[in-house]
């Protein structure tokens, strides 16, 4: 941060550009930057894929994810800055096939976020190759 008192500079997402500038943060609308503090969460429910034989490499799942990122740190002029707040919490509900190959699982997955934001991006489908840890 910067300024006289460490408080008035930072770096904020212009949305327009989509780059990260050193900018007066009180006098634009940045971006959430981050956070100190991640809570996340997820239920799956299994069940055999119909109409399939061989149910070895393949499952379903129906699932709820839910989290977000804190900040415990932040400052009084910082924007879209929350300390740990039960509502800001974001979750989505949906469906996923993962299909188990040589190289890791291959998962498809569609989503409806349930509660996002004026300012969240939201994702539908997502792919993913191997497990997160």
């Amino acid at each position: 941060m910067g300024g006289p008192d460490g408080s008035q500079f930072g770096y904020a997402l212009d949305p327009a550009t989509g780059k990260l500038d050193f900018t007066a943060i009180r006098d634009n609308d940045p971006d959430p930057f981050g956070g100190n503090v991640l809570f996340e969460g997820s239920m799956e429910l299994l069940f055999p894929m119909p109409f399939i034989e061989d149910r070895s490499k393949l499952r379903s799942a129906f699932f709820v994810d839910v989290g977000n990122v804190f900040n415990t740190n932040c400052s009084e002029i910082q924007l879209n800055c929350f300390d740990i707040d039960a509502a800001e919490l974001r979750y989505s509900v949906g469906v996923g096939v993962s299909w188990i190959t040589g190289f890791g699982p291959m998962t498809f997955s569609l989503a409806k976020p349930m509660n996002a934001g004026p300012d969240d991006r939201e994702e539908a489908f997502q792919f993913t190759l191997g497990r997160g840890f």
